[in-house]
């Protein structure tokens, strides 16, 4: 099937291309809101930024280990303590939940690779 575009009624010069640019314009604006450029020299510096905790070690498995068993002991901590069993399974739930990130955490460390220790 063709489709010839009868552009006889148009006038000035202005044709449907020009406006089919104008309204993608104008919606992508509206989509994506403000628009920015960014250097190349600012994604380095972020991507640096980004792998920095990477390689001094903060974000290792070995880390998140850690963080795991601290947990595990806090965890123990407020089962012990004199709170009320209300106040016990709230905290109690919100270090599970901790937990169960840093898991998906050591997960996904692994997966992509990452040694234990830097």
């Amino acid at each position: 099937m063709y489709i010839e575009l009868d552009s006889t009624h148009v006038s000035g010069g202005y044709s449907f291309e020009m406006h089919l640019r104008e309204v993608m314009q104008e919606e992508a604006g509206r989509i994506l809101g403000d628009v920015i450029e960014l250097s190349e020299e600012a994604i380095a510096a972020f991507k640096e930024a980004a792998i920095e905790p990477i390689k001094n070690g903060t974000f290792s498995l070995e880390h998140i280990e850690s963080r795991i068993q601290t947990v595990r002991s806090e965890i123990a901590d407020v089962w012990n303590s004199a709170l009320p069993d209300e106040e016990k399974y709230r905290q109690i739930s919100s270090k599970e939940n901790e937990i169960a990130l840093l898991q998906a955490g050591q997960y996904t460390f692994a997966k992509a690779g990452f040694t234990k220790s830097v």
